[in-house]
């Protein structure tokens, strides 16, 4: 009889455990419109798949509207939209930024030297999507740079941008997109051009971007960093972005959200490797600047670690505080000259890695790219023995290092392939 029992009590506790286990399924609706963001959505999944058992089921909306109104409607559960979204909808709650969407902008010809306003009244306009021109976003940018909206001449990018097609005429490519889109890939390497908002070297002095972003809070200013896509652009380009945003509603329970905020950040490092877009996450932010307040299970998991302990014992320890900030000045100052140090070798890999690109760019020959191929590696290997005698930091530096590397490799390798395929065409 005992044996029956423990029997039955092994198997019952063993239903419920499968049931746990069980996976949740989330309706996720996504405005956007370019496929980069579909592109990154791989990466996003698989760690809520793998780390949370959660399952997405994911639909896609050009409308931040409809997006909206089905969240409301409990037809959805989560919705990514920019972060300058609005809703009367009191129930609607923020988790967390995701990708940031940067406002990119090409020409087919250098036109540092003319104003926004003057090259989008008096060349073709391909926009990314043409319904972003109702935008917010496009609204405000039009009225800050005074452009008249009437006098674009545009066109879906997407549909009838011939990248190829040689004219005489300005031809202007705009999107509000992930820096991995492939337009704007195949238009850096087209040798098209990218327009800065503004110079660099002003941003930090009261630039006219700086005054853009801090009259709309939810755009912020960003760098589109030099030889980004092979040795393009030739210099880094000031530009402005505004991050998507996880949204959901008050009644999804606090636990799920919990659950998902951790998952995501804490696995950024997995996601980063699996897609370097996901470089541009950062969880440090304002909460003031999210376009709804945080729901109750996000805020479990950022505050998780309060009240601090010290804050029970101030006036016991509070002395020892006084001494703690003599020493962290002084640790902090040694702390930044070793930084420095790993920052100046970090440096000496990547403008390496750069040259190597550069080569690469000029190669034609099989034997040039084999060679550059195994200087690539050898960079590799240096660098990660470096890193192992803690003679660089692994931080955002070294991913951004490795990703590049990465990109680098995987080019090579094709140009190989590419190469020795021509050749074989034309031994036949």
């Amino acid at each position: 009889m005992k044996n029956y029992f423990y029997i039955t009590f092994v198997l019952l506790l063993i239903t419920l455990l499968s049931c746990n286990k069980e996976g949740k399924t989330l309706k996720l609706m996504k405005v956007t419109e370019y496929n980069s963001s579909k592109i990154s959505n791989t990466a996003f999944t698989k760690i809520l798949k793998v780390k949370a058992n959660i399952d997405l089921d994911i639909d896609y909306t050009l409308s931040e509207d409809i997006a909206l109104q089905k969240l409301s409607d409990r037809e959805v559960d989560l919705v990514i939209i920019p972060n300058n979204a609005t809703s009367t909808d009191m129930s609607i709650k923020a988790i967390l930024p995701l990708l940031p969407r940067t406002l990119v902008i090409l020409t087919n010809k250098n036109v540092d030297d003319r104003s926004l306003s003057d090259i989008l009244e008096n060349g073709i306009v391909y926009f990314e999507e043409l319904s972003r021109l109702d935008s917010l976003f496009f609204k405000k940018i039009f009225n800050n740079y005074n452009i008249n909206e009437n006098k674009i001449n545009s066109l879906l990018g997407t549909k009838e941008l011939n990248i190829t097609k040689k004219t005489d005429s300005l031809r202007v490519y705009v999107g509000l997109t992930h820096l991995n889109n492939l337009i704007v890939k195949k238009l850096a390497r087209e040798g098209w051009s990218f327009f800065s908002l503004g110079d660099v070297n002003q941003f930090g002095k009261g630039s006219e971007v700086e005054g853009f972003t801090m009259m709309n809070m939810s755009v912020k200013p960003f760098i589109i960093p030099k030889s980004l896509y092979r040795g393009r652009p030739r210099k880094p380009i000031l530009t402005v972005t505004i991050y998507d945003i996880l949204i959901s509603r008050k009644d999804v329970s606090n636990e799920l959200i919990y659950e998902l905020t951790k998952t995501i950040i804490e696995n950024r490092s997995r996601l980063i490797q699996m897609n370097p877009v996901y470089n541009l996450l950062d969880f440090n932010y304002d909460r003031q600047d999210l376009s709804f307040p945080l729901h109750k299970g996000a805020i479990q998991f950022l505050d998780r670690n309060e009240p601090p302990v010290w804050s029970k014992y101030i006036k016991i320890i509070w002395p020892l505080i006084s001494i703690s900030v003599v020493l962290f000045g002084i640790i902090a100052s040694l702390r930044t000259r070793f930084k420095r140090r790993k920052k100046q070798n970090i440096e000496m890999y990547y403008n390496t890695l750069l040259e190597i690109r550069g080569k690469a760019d000029e190669a034609v020959d099989v034997d040039s790219l084999v060679t550059l191929l195994k200087e690539l590696k050898l960079l590799r290997s240096e660098a990660m023995k470096s890193l192992a005698n803690k003679k660089l930091d692994s931080g955002e530096s070294f991913n951004i290092f490795l990703a590049l590397f990465n990109d680098t490799k995987t080019e090579l390798i094709d140009d190989i392939k590419e190469i020795r395929l021509k050749s074989d065409k034309n031994k036949t």
